[in-house]
């Protein structure tokens, strides 16, 4: 299928604080040894199987952890069997569980360098944005470097520095193989693609970002799309469509396989930002 998205969830976060339920989603499979966990459909949770532990992929607000991690128990995993979290950004809506998740699974975490500063220097623009969410600061154990991957069992991810969004806004990239065909598939999440941070108004405001990280973002996003990308994930699944297709997932049908979604949705996200700069 083809790129789609959809509009983002009004009010997200007094939706998850008080009445979570509404949001929920059962954890589904998306790609040979990935699942999306979240239990939620505002942010993205994802979990990678490696044969030898697994690896979190953010960890959304602490309103909607106990649906993250009742996903990981439907898939017949613990919470102990987490060896690393990867975190796309600074923003609370990706990392406003991670001290809660590392002290719960005991795994690394991992966030770029820029954006440990970015939390550290400006909490009011990282951590606390919502009045309805209560993050708590956590410590990174480890910092990404473009040129060296992350391994965990048969799994190794790697990471790309990606501005913009956040300053150390952090995308991955990670193959996986189909255990019934044999295909290798090049699986990718986008660190992170609002444009509510890649405007005037908020740089105006701003304590930390400024206008060169919108440039950065846009001459990025002509060299990333041409990254070859076989299943794209998206950070908010309304920025690719990916729950319409929940628990439909075989092997042999691969319904999130598609090599054009990736281009696309970089178009699409350089579209919406160049529409605030006019």
């Amino acid at each position: 299928m083809s790129f789609q998205c959809s509009l983002s969830i009004k009010d997200p976060v007094a939706t998850l604080a008080y009445k979570p339920w509404t949001l929920a989603i059962e954890p589904f499979q998306v790609a040979p040894q990935t699942w999306y966990v979240a239990g939620q459909t505002w942010v993205g949770c994802y979990l990678i199987d490696t044969g030898d532990g697994l690896i979190l992929i953010d960890t959304a607000i602490p309103e909607s952890l106990y649906l993250l991690i009742d996903s990981i128990y439907k898939l017949g995993f613990k919470p102990s069997d987490i060896k690393k979290i990867l975190i796309s950004h600074a923003h609370f809506d990706h990392c406003g569980a991670a001290r809660a998740m590392k002290e719960l699974t005991g795994a690394e975490l991992y966030m770029s360098k820029e954006d440990t500063e970015f939390l550290e220097k400006c909490p009011e623009e990282t951590l606390v944005l919502d009045k309805d969410s209560h993050p708590q600061m956590f410590t990174v154990d480890r910092y990404y470097s473009d040129d060296e991957p992350i391994t965990q069992g048969n799994v190794t991810i790697r990471s790309m520095l990606t501005p913009g969004h956040t300053i150390g806004c952090t995308s991955f990239f990670w193959t996986v193989k189909n255990p019934v065909t044999g295909e290798k598939y090049e699986v990718a999440m986008h660190g992170g693609v609002g444009s509510n941070t890649m405007n005037d108004a908020y740089y105006a405001t701003s304590k930390y970002l400024t206008p060169d990280l919108r440039d950065r973002f846009l001459a990025d996003a002509e060299e990333v799309k041409k990254i070859h990308v076989d299943i794209a994930l998206p950070s908010h699944p309304n920025q690719i469509l990916i729950t319409d297709r929940a628990g439909t997932y075989t092997h042999e049908s691969q319904p999130y396989l598609d090599d054009t979604v990736w281009a696309d949705f970089m178009d699409e996200r350089v579209r919406q930002v160049k529409v605030l700069m006019k």
